[in-house]
């Protein structure tokens, strides 16, 4: 499957360079190697950005940070995550408490900078943190007066099922939510169905109106599968939605933070003017995120709470705030340590590079023992064993451009 995916990117992207050629125009690859790769185009950029040669423009200097202390431990951080942390202690942005008040004093954090007007978000290294932290949180504002009363709706989670899970149908439970997002002859865009039963050879799913139709695993790249779960949003609420939507009754973006203003008859209302349509279930509370949600973002203030989290998500995590940052964790010297530790995965090149240079010096080694030859004439055959360089080629480089956002290296685009 996974080499089925890599022959299918490779091709699309030879067809987008041959129609740019054609035409006569030029492909730009944008990003930020330092930060969170996707998990599907995995380290693409990086591996062009140190393979392939391509001339690359850096931009040097970050300029989300206002507070200069700041911005200097986010420009470290990029190189030394460790030594970045060291300057977020001084500027005295570290806080170690008892596992047992961390979401408390999150929610004490969360207060005091709302009350100074901040925008602020929370960034925590698991969902069951995240879950945690929200419910401090809107406890917080519910004592504070803040949130209104509340009500009950549904929301869908996603189950981040690949193609191949979700044909086979061992995987599927009474209860989950196929929602379709393209037309079939089964069910429209958009459209949710309710699974009922499951079959040696097709699930059976309920419609809205009551309709029940046979699924086939062939008919499932057609729909993603989700758990229903229950949420309270009271007017005062921050949501995030969690999916795309262009439509005449809501254009919105996977990762956007709204605000609720009031709730009228099971609708949902934003501050800026949306209406939550009653088929739109993917949201979920806007207080705390994950790491790779919050990539992309910018706001005031930023609380990160962990006791763990590795380079490239802490990196992420501490460079989203404009004026401050607050880092809550149980362990400092064990969030020291993770920091340091990369999630950089390593490409097919890489590993035939490392397994050769190993190989190149088995060789130049096993020659320098043989009587009567000098360590040069070693070095030079074992040379001619190998035909691919042991290290790695190093791009031609054009002026970098200063205009804050800091790739770090040649890179090929925007960061922070």
């Amino acid at each position: 499957m996974l080499m089925k995916q890599a022959w299918s990117l490779a091709g699309k992207c030879k067809a987008c360079c041959t129609l740019a050629e054609d035409q006569g125009a030029r492909i730009v690859f944008s990003g930020d190697t330092r930060q969170i790769p996707s998990v599907e185009a995995s380290d693409a950029l990086r591996i062009l950005e140190r393979e392939s040669g391509l001339k690359s423009i850096s931009l040097t200097e970050a300029q989300r940070q206002t507070n200069s202390v700041y911005r200097e431990a986010v420009m470290t951080m990029r190189h030394s995550p460790e030594e970045g942390l060291a300057q977020l202690e001084k500027l005295g942005g570290i806080r170690e408490v008892s596992i047992f008040d961390r979401g408390q004093i999150v929610a004490e954090l969360h207060r005091e900078f709302r009350a100074e007007g901040r925008d602020t978000l929370v960034v925590a290294g698991t969902h069951a943190e995240i879950s945690q932290l929200t419910d401090a949180i809107r406890q917080d504002r519910k004592d504070g007066g803040e949130l209104g009363i509340s009500q009950s709706f549904d929301r869908y989670v996603s189950l981040q099922w690949t193609t191949a899970q979700k044909q086979e149908l061992s995987n599927y439970q009474e209860g989950q939510v196929l929602q379709f997002h393209r037309d079939t002859k089964l069910a429209k865009r958009h459209e949710s169905l309710e699974v009922v039963r499951v079959g040696p050879e097709s699930l059976v799913a309920r419609k809205e109106t009551g309709e029940e139709v046979s699924i086939s695993p062939k008919q499932t790249r057609a729909f993603s599968v989700y758990k229903p779960q229950p949420i309270e949003v009271a007017p005062g609420d921050s949501l995030m939605l969690t999916a795309n939507r262009r439509g005449p009754e809501l254009r919105a973006t996977n990762g956007e933070l709204v605000k609720v203003k009031a709730l009228d008859c099971g609708a949902i209302h934003f501050e800026d003017g949306r209406t939550l349509p009653a088929n739109y279930h993917e949201f979920s509370h806007g207080y705390a995120v994950t790491a790779h949600r919050s990539q992309g973002k910018t706001v005031d203030t930023v609380i990160i709470s962990a006791d763990a989290m590795k380079k490239e998500l802490f990196y992420v995590a501490a460079s989203r705030g404009r004026s401050e940052i607050a880092v809550v964790t149980s362990d400092c010297e064990q969030l020291r340590e993770s920091v340091g530790v990369s999630t950089m995965r390593q490409s097919a090149i890489e590993l035939a590079r490392k397994q050769l240079s190993a190989h190149t010096l088995e060789i130049r080694h096993d020659v320098d023992l043989v009587p009567g030859l000098n360590r040069q004439a070693g070095q030079q055959i074992g040379e001619q064993h190998s035909s691919v360089p042991s290290h790695t080629p190093v791009p031609e480089r054009t002026p970098r451009v200063g205009v804050e956002h800091d790739l770090g290296g040649p890179s090929l685009g925007l960061g922070l």
